[in-house]
Formats: structure tokens, sequence, C-alpha cells
């Protein structure tokens, strides 16, 4: 009776075996292998859909038969199935499942509706049962159900690793699609013993409760006699009694929370980010009428606001649950941006058009933001969470540094002193799985033990979506007050931040400014173009908003009103909220796949296009004179006086061929562009014609000179004068007013190559090692020559070569 606790490590393998064998050596013979008790195949046809289909679209398709072993693609196709499922006579009364297995993800529609999402991915994540029903009646034996699978992974479909560019022309099979009975005591069984392996492995070494455990689990086996379900009931009790043992007063709360981080867009594009919310969503939604304790914390209006046009029977369940507090809002963001790269105004936008969307929709005002999964945070975020009714803030993304931050819960404290309540899930995850391990790893791993009593646990499969299933409900059920594991309660954000402010927030450490991540700087590099976009789109929107204002105002103290200006609101917050989904953390940082890249790339363009147009229209109300056409004018949208060249327009006339012989005689090329010096006072404007500016005294005028014995070139103006060399280094900038040096060592602009090989995360990454790898640009293609002078503008080129097959061409402009 006594042997096997000498074999403590035989008798953890034996209960593991009993209850999961992974490599069905036991099937027969183990509890695992008696879930199902019976099985029967379905019939399947099949519609090979073109592209992203509706429901409508899709059962209006022609449908062939298919079977299992059957064998669908490429990449990102989309394939639909209608199941005509029979139900067994004798099955009357009992729980029917389907079980489905595509290898990639899929939705369940029934009756014209998304029901719950399905994934069978490499990651060991499963998601291949939808329940038919509970105790199947007699108008239940007849089904049909359609099921929409997506040709892609949870993590789409890198080529041979997650973070590689998708393999385009992968296959998916269809290994398993039929319907079975479920014995719900084997199942209440299995789940007991989970958690108690779970105990048994995890708990102290030494611990009693650990020992107890193991010995419980043990126990189980020996009472069970598979296949009879008189043995099930002695196991299940003696289950219960160890169970039973409660925890003391001084126990940690672990507030358990349900999630599904979906990311935008990544290594998927915006439009399967949409049916992965709808798959995720679908599924918890579903678990809500199951288990009413059951809470699921939800961020990114944008994701919302897709579900609301796209799939409103989902989204009417959305309002029903969060009015039950069940479906949580949380982030008040329009989606989890970057939270280092946009500017300040792009920070607030989010903010304002998140929680705007949350009180509109949902009557909610999210108290704590939420971004688990950006490359750090900026110090202007305390300020602005607050003036954005925010003082709470969760993530767990700082667990990846390098050098373990000091704490897990503490104020955040910002640049201007506003100060934040912020949280770190101690298990160092939003997708735990409920397992012990990891609610043991919440409680030892916590940076502020004697500080705090409450601690956060995310769970449920995230980045790629899928949220959280019934078996790790069920999980968590068993560890609510259990003897030996911190308690655990089904809970909110808000409930636990609460706690915490009422009665741990005065013991709790202060940090200030950033929170840097210490990984992923390879982002602020990477994909210049959409980063180059989302900056110029944030000077576009500056100025479309300063002089559409501007242009109301004026209309409004004006007598004309044939052409009243209406401003543009609408279009300027659809403009926005386009640009601020761009901003997401893994588009601006430039970390997605390709097809991503270039959805942005259309977007950004849209918005430059719209956006210009209503500028134009905008500074049209603000100076049409009723007479004709406007003159040229210089807006100034910054907030102090600024003296600068412009360029009032450009030649594009055909040039005779006295000009070109003209041209040819110059020592200078000719640009064609039309300069002129304006000064313009703070949010003003200024006439500007051809003649503005012209006359430019020599004391404030720019010059450009060779010096033929070094081929360098001198550019100076008032301020400044600066020496570029044949390469175009500048080897000397001084200040005229005191002779100051500004270039140390004579190698400015110098250009340098490193060698970009990460040892993990291509594109993310930049390794310490990469400096050992300095090589500087220095074979000249073209060297640096005059391009343009004028007493307003001097501008020299210079072309270098970087490979047989790259080079780089700059042009340094020095201006009066």
């Amino acid at each position: 009776m006594a042997s096997y606790m000498k074999d403590k490590a035989g008798t953890l393998k034996r209960i593991e075996n009993f209850i999961h064998d992974k490599h069905g050596f036991y099937d027969c013979c183990n509890l695992r292998g008696r879930l199902h008790p019976k099985r029967v195949p379905v019939i399947i046809r099949h519609h090979a859909a073109v592209g992203r289909v509706t429901y409508d679209e899709a059962i209006a398709g022609q449908y062939k038969p298919a079977s299992v072993g059957d064998i669908f693609g490429p990449t990102w196709s989309t394939h639909w199935f209608k199941l005509d499922i029979t139900i067994p006579k004798d099955w009357e009364g009992k729980e029917i499942w389907l079980l489905w297995n595509s290898q990639s993800e899929a939705m369940v529609w029934k009756d014209g509706k998304p029901i719950q999402g399905l994934s069978a991915c490499p990651d060991d994540y499963l998601r291949t049962d939808f329940i038919l029903t509970r105790s199947a009646a007699k108008n239940e034996f007849k089904q049909t159900l359609y099921i929409e699978m997506a040709c892609n992974g949870l993590f789409g479909a890198g080529l041979r690793h997650i973070i590689r560019p998708p393999d385009l022309h992968k296959k998916f099979a269809l290994t398993q699609a039929e319907i079975a009975i479920v014995d719900p005591m084997v199942y209440d069984l299995l789940v007991d013993m989970e958690v108690m392996l779970g105990l048994a492995k995890h708990l102290p070494e030494q611990s009693h409760r650990a020992y107890e455990a193991m010995l419980a689990a043990n126990e189980m086996i020996n009472i069970i006699e598979i296949g009879e379900p008189k043995t099930y009931e002695r196991a299940k009790e003696k289950g219960a009694s160890f169970f039973a043992k409660g925890n003391g007063d001084s126990q940690i709360t672990i507030h358990a929370v349900g999630h599904s981080h979906i990311d935008s867009a990544w290594l998927w594009s915006y439009a399967e980010t949409k049916r992965k919310c709808a798959r995720s969503w679908s599924s918890s939604l579903l678990m809500m009428k199951d288990y009413p304790d059951f809470t699921f914390a939800c961020s990114q209006a944008q994701q919302y606001q897709w579900m609301k046009e796209d799939y409103p029977s989902i989204y009417d369940d959305i309002k029903t649950y969060v009015a039950r507090g069940q479906f949580i809002p949380v982030g008040g963001t329009w989606v989890e941006m970057d939270g280092n790269l946009p500017s300040g105004e792009s920070f607030v936008r989010q903010f304002l058009y998140g929680q705007r969307y949350f009180r509109q929709e949902f009557d909610v005002t999210c108290r704590e933001f939420w971004l688990p999964d950006t490359f750090g945070y900026a110090p202007q975020l305390p300020q602005i969470m607050s003036q954005s009714g925010i003082s709470r803030f969760i993530t767990q993304k700082m667990s990846w540094n390098k050098n373990k931050f000091p704490h897990h819960t503490f104020h955040w404290e910002g640049l201007d002193g506003t100060k934040v309540l912020t949280h770190f899930p101690p298990g160092d995850n939003y997708g735990m799985k409920g397992d012990v391990d990891e609610v043991m790893k919440t409680l030892n791993n916590c940076e502020d033990k004697g500080r705090i009593d409450n601690l956060l646990f995310l769970y449920g499969y995230g980045d790629g979506g899928g949220g959280p299933n019934p078996h790790m409900v069920e999980k968590l059920k068993r560890m609510h007050n259990t003897d030996g594991c911190p308690r655990v309660k089904f809970s909110s954000p808000d409930a636990m931040m609460s706690l915490i402010e009422e009665h741990e927030s005065p013991k709790l450490c202060k940090w200030v400014g950033e929170l840097y991540f210490e990984t992923h700087q390879g982002t602020y590099t990477t994909q210049s173009q959409i980063k180059r976009e989302n900056r110029k789109g944030e000077v576009l929107f500056h100025n479309l908003e300063f002089i559409s204002t501007l242009a109301l105002r004026t209309q409004s103290s004006s007598s004309l009103k044939s052409n009243a200006y209406v401003y543009p609101a609408d279009d300027i917050e659809r403009m926005w909220k386009l640009f601020l989904l761009n901003q997401f953390h893994d588009v601006l940082p430039g970390s997605s796949i390709n097809e991503v890249n270039n959805d942005a790339i259309v977007y950004y363009k849209e918005i430059q296009e719209k956006g210009q147009a209503l500028l134009n229209g905008a500074i049209s109300a603000v100076f049409q004179d009723g007479k004709g056409p406007l003159v040229n004018i210089a807006l100034n949208g910054l907030g102090w006086s600024r003296t600068e060249v412009v360029e009032v327009g450009r030649s594009d006339e055909p040039k005779t061929p006295k000009q070109k012989r003209k041209k040819m005689k110059t020592e200078v090329p000719q640009t064609g562009r039309k300069l002129a010096l304006v000064t313009v006072p703070a949010y003003g404007a200024a006439k500007v014609d051809e003649e503005t500016g012209t006359d430019v005294k020599e004391d404030i005028a720019c010059n450009a000179t060779v010096d033929k014995q070094t081929e360098s070139i001198v550019l100076q103006n008032r301020l400044i004068e600066a020496t570029v060399d044949k390469i175009g280094k500048v080897v000397s900038l001084k200040m005229k007013s005191n002779g100051r040096e500004c270039i140390d060592g004579g190698c400015g602009n110098q250009f340098v190559l490193y060698t970009d090989r990460p040892a993990s995360y291509d594109a993310w990454n930049v390794e310490h090692y990469h400096l050992e790898t300095r090589k500087e640009v220095f074979e000249v293609i073209e060297a640096a020559r005059i391009v343009e002078k004028s007493r307003l503008r001097v501008e020299i080129k210079v072309n270098l070569k970087i490979s047989d097959s790259s080079n780089i061409i700059q042009n340094i402009v020095l201006d009066a």
C-alpha cells in the first residue's frame, strides 16, 4: 500500500497517463478514452468560396460531397461546409458534441448566426468541440450546421516559423468531423485529477498538501473501474473531500479574468482580424450562458465597431452581457496602439474616440488603460490617461525585459507629476490556461509581497485570439477555495483595482518616467515608409483642423453667404479612426507581414487624398474674395512667428532651344523652382508672389563656394558656415556669432552600415553585437556638387555606393 510513496515520479506519471496520455498508449484503458463513449460521422458537403464572403453568399454556393481526409487551401482562402447531422435515437437525453478538426481556424454557423469559433493549431491550442445539445430531445435528432473554414492557423501561416513570411501555398487537412456522446461524470473527474496533478507537481517540493493531492488522485485511480459508472461516483466523492479543505484568511486573492488579446493586424490582415474577433468573442459569449460568474475583458473600440458592422447578432449579445457585467470593455482607446511613436495628439485621439465609443454604445467609461503588448510606454501617457478619465494602467509586456522590473503593482508617475495605479499581472502572461503552475507563478513571482493582497490573472488564448474555453473555467473553479493555493475568483479589472485603491494603495512604491522596454528596438527603423506616412498624416490632421476651424470662424463673420462653409467633422473623424488603426502596435512598428503593410499604405493614401481635398476646400473658404482665384499665400500652422524660404511654384512650361542652351552654359543647373523669403506670424498667413522676399540683403543671404584644392563645398548664411567634403560628410559646422565648432572630430553626416542579424525576431530586435560590425560608407558614385545656388537657397547633391545593387542619394540644403 505504501510502495508508491517511495516513487513520486512514477506515481505522477501514472496519474498523467490516466487523464491525458498524449501518445495514446493507454486510451483503451484510461479515463480520457472514456470521455466520448459513442461517436458517429456526419454528412459533409463542401463549397470553395471566392474570398471572405457573407453567410448569405456562402449558403447560395454550389456544395459537393466531402469527407474526412480531404485537403483544402491555399493559405488565406475560405471554405464552407454544410453538415447534415443525424443524432441516433438511442442517444436521447445525452449531451452531444460536434467534434471538428480542420487544422485551422473555423466558425460554426447555425440558423444564419455565428455561434462559436473552432481552432486546431500546431501550438497545442484546441477548441475542436461544439455542444450540439445538453440533453438530446426528439426534435433535435436532425440538425444542419455550416462551418466557415479559414485556411490559416491561430498565428497565420508562417513558413517554418510563426514570424516568418506566410507560406502562401499551405494546405489544411480535415482530420475529424463527427458527433459524440459526452460522459459528464468522466469530464468532471478529468478536471478534478488534472488540478490535483498540478498541485502535486507545482506546490513546494516538501509541501504536505502536494503529497495529499498526489495520494488522493492515485487513490481515485485505484477506485475507478473503467466502464463502471458507480466507481466514478465513489472517485468523485474522494476528489470532493480533497477540494473541501479550504484556505485560511491570509491567502492572496487572484482575480481571474477571461481575455483574448487579438492583434488588430500582425501575421494576418485587417480583414482576417474581423473574423478572429467573431470566432473568439462568440465563443466567450456562448460560455456566459453556462457560467454566470465567467467574465471576459475586451479592449479596442475598433474591433467592437467591426462586430457592429459585420456581425450584428454577436454585437447584440455583447451589449446584453456588457449590461450584465460579464463582457467588460476595457482600455478606453480606439486600438492598442504603439506606446512611443505616435504624437501626443495621436495619443489623445486614441483615448478620445475610444472613450467616446464605449460611452455611446455601452454607457461605459473605461477606468483602466489596457495595453498589454506594445514595445514600451512613453512618460506622457499618465497625464493623457488622467485627462481621459482613466486612473489605472494594466500591462504585462515589461516582463520581457532582460533586467527584471522591480514591481508588479505600483504608482506610475508621468512627466507632469500625474500618477496612475499600475498593475503588471505577475503571471507575466495575458494568455494563461488556468493551470496550477500559472496560478502558483502569479503568487510566487509577485515583486510586491506584503504590500498587495490582490493579483490579476488573465486567461484565454491570445495574440491570434481564441480566448478562454470551458476547460479553463472548470480548472479555475476547483481552485476557488482550496488549501495549498491562492484563492481564485472570477472577477473584473475594476473590482481588483478598486480593492487595491481602497486597502493597499498607500503601501505601494512609485516609478517616475518612461517604462522602458529593453527589446524590439529594431521596430523604430523597420518599415520606414509606414513611419513616414504616419508623421505626414499627423501634420496633415493638424493643418486641416486648424484651417477648417479658421474657415468656420471666417465664414461666420463674413457677409458672403453664398457658399457657406460646413466644418467636415464626420469626414475628419472617419479619417482619424482609419489613421489610428494604422498606429496599432504591430503596424506602425513594422512587425507585421507584408500584406498588412500594403493595406496600411492604401489607408494612408486614402487619408492624404481626402485630407488634402478637405484642406484645399478650407483654404478656399478662408481666402476667397469673391472675385477670382486665390492669391498665393503662406500659412503658418505653428504657435510662433517664422521667417522661411518657401516654394512659390514650379515652372513646368517646355523650354525653348535658346533656354536650353542658356542652361547648358550655366555653371549651376536651375531647378525651375521659384522661391520666396516670407515672414508669417503664429497661426497666421501672409501673401506670397514671385517678388516676395527676392530682394535678399547680403547679410542674410546664403552662398556656396567650392574649395578646388580639397574639393570641399562651403555653405553659409547669416547664422552658420558648414563645410562638406566630396563624400557628403560635414567636416565643420560653425556658429558665426561666436565661432563655435559644432562637429567633433570632423565627422558629421557620416553614413554607416551595421550587420542586421538578430538572434531572434528578425525586423524587431537590434542586438548589442551589431556595434562590432560598423562599416563606413565612403565609395563615391558621384561626388558632392552644387545643384542649386541663389541668394535664397543653396543645395548640393551626393551619390554614394552601398553595394552593387544599392546606393544613397542625398541632397543637403541651406536656406537664407
